[in-house]
């Protein structure tokens, strides 16, 4: 795999310093997700663009502090249902969608999701309890609505461009670009990049064409573009933090009932929906379970 095929964030500026630009290519990724957990072409659409979405605003958190996250949930009355996205700052994402085969094969990502709420939630663990917010969603797709929950949450005058390209075989192509104005960029600069953004070829076919480099060039072409030193590159891939321990503590919270059914049957399995690895446990795994319900 060369350099250009790679997933990876990459930083710039453009108008002479008003912009902060991060770009993310994320089709490995994307694909990755895909394949572990059997989506559709549109679910893979839909949770590529939130994966891609929340890989870019992890990485608008302070970079000195470690293990912060940002987690998407799209909870929509759309036939997809619950969608959650989960990225890093060091580039690792996850997600989930509630269904991932829907029977109308013609929906476009705003119908499939629907309207309902958007949460955000950002945190640090261990330390410290995660900041939380929400916004209404408005059926306008994943890329609008992470424009409106950073002007109404951050206050911050913010442009998210996010593409998903499928093929036959499956993710061709996937990435997304946030622009934001540093307070002192003028009405004027602010409107340049609006018109530049407008004029700019859909981004997923851009993708398919070119490096993410070259495609935020072409975006931001004459807006003084400059990337910022590939030293400050992201490897981005598809990683699960799923562990046994993890996948066993929800079961400390089921009826003392249901705990020992499954231990009369020898044991329970657990899935990880993130990433489809099975956990199986012992029904002597689970006896330490029902002693917590004793004390």
């Amino acid at each position: 795999m060369t350099m250009s095929d790679r997933d990876r964030l990459i930083q710039g500026m453009a108008g002479g310093g008003d912009f902060r630009i991060l770009a993310a290519q994320t089709t490995n990724t994307v694909e990755t997700a895909r394949q572990l957990l059997d989506l559709s072409p549109v679910a893979a659409d839909a949770l590529g663009r939130a994966l891609t979405g929340s890989l870019l605003l992890a990485r608008l958190l302070d970079k000195d502090v470690r293990n912060q996250y940002v987690t998407l949930r799209f909870q929509g009355d759309g036939p997809l249902g619950i969608i959650i996205a989960e990225g890093n700052i060091t580039g690792g994402a996850r997600g989930f969608v509630g269904n991932p085969i829907p029977q109308d094969a013609s929906l476009d990502v705003p119908r499939a999701i629907g309207s309902g709420v958007l949460t955000v939630v950002r945190g640090t663990p261990p330390e410290g309890k995660p900041y939380t917010s929400a916004i209404t969603l408005e059926g306008s797709g994943v890329a609008q609505e992470l424009t409106r929950y950073l002007a109404k949450s951050e206050q911050i005058a913010s442009a998210v461009l996010l593409g998903v390209l499928n093929r036959r075989e499956g993710v061709a192509a996937a990435g997304g670009i946030i622009i934001q104005a540093f307070p002192h960029a003028t009405e004027e600069a602010i409107a340049a990049v609006e018109s530049r953004i407008k004029e700019a070829p859909a981004l997923s076919t851009l993708l398919e064409k070119m490096p993410i480099e070259d495609v935020v060039a072409q975006v931001l072409h004459g807006m003084d573009y400059k990337q910022i030193d590939s030293s400050f590159d992201v490897p981005l891939s598809y990683t699960c933090t799923c562990s046994a321990e993890r996948a066993l503590a929800p079961l400390a919270l089921f009826p003392q009932e249901e705990l020992q059914e499954m231990i009369r049957q020898g044991g329970s399995d657990v899935v990880c929906q993130f990433c489809g690895r099975k956990y199986s446990f012992s029904a002597e795994d689970l006896l330490p379970l029902t002693a917590k319900h004793d004390s």
